[in-house]
């Protein structure tokens, strides 16, 4: 092969290797999900399988996989009575699609997690753990109000405060969890430290 043959042939592969680099590249690209199209997909996902949970993506960053997401969700199911279920899921999207891998329980079967061998630096940091603590508790006023009101007919709520003048007194970082229904004309209110989770007060609100 005489050396004009030889720059031909190489000049061919060369040409060959940049159009197919190019098209590759340009399929990566076309395939690419931006962070708004995966958080959107992640959370449409997550309301279809947990219908009627509150669902929240609550950091969206790069993952450690190529062109994919790091996801993380927090996913509160029946929030607003007396046992609410509160977890938080991680997605690697679209890496691994919409498998997820649980990051932490905090709350499940009236249960808080990590409270009960830890009592004493326990942070309450987020209203679905106050409610399911002011249950787990087992204050005697709570559970005859829900006796008395049925589960099903029982809303609670809690509100973090950072002060509050509470039965003449001020208290410091709590958490006043509310206990109402439709079937009693009087709701019950606990008054939890937001470290340690301490039942400061409990008292019927008329």
């Amino acid at each position: 092969m005489d050396l004009l043959t030889k720059a031909v042939v190489v000049a061919v592969v060369i040409a060959v290797v940049i159009v197919s680099a190019y098209y590759l590249l340009k399929q990566s690209s076309a395939n690419q999900v931006t962070k708004a199209q995966a958080t959107s997909l992640i959370l449409d996902y997550l309301r279809n399988n947990y219908p009627g949970a509150t669902v929240n993506i609550t950091n969206v960053s790069s993952s450690v996989y190529a062109g994919s997401w790091y996801i993380l969700a927090s996913v509160i199911s029946n929030s607003t009575s007396p046992c609410p279920s509160y977890s938080v899921l991680s997605f690697d999207y679209p890496q691994y699609g919409f498998v997820s891998r649980v990051e932490n329980n905090y709350t499940g079967n009236c249960i808080v997690n990590g409270f009960a061998g830890n009592h004493s630096s326990y942070i309450i940091a987020s209203y679905p753990v106050a409610i399911a603590l002011s249950h787990e508790l087992n204050i005697s006023s709570v559970n005859s109000y829900i006796q008395r009101a049925g589960y099903a007919n029982v809303s609670v709520h809690a509100t973090y405060y950072d002060s509050i003048n509470y039965s003449n007194t001020i208290y410091q970082k709590v958490w006043l969890v509310d206990y109402t229904s439709s079937k009693l004309n009087y709701s019950v209110q606990v008054l939890l430290s937001q470290i340690g989770g301490n039942q400061l007060d409990v008292k019927n609100v008329s």
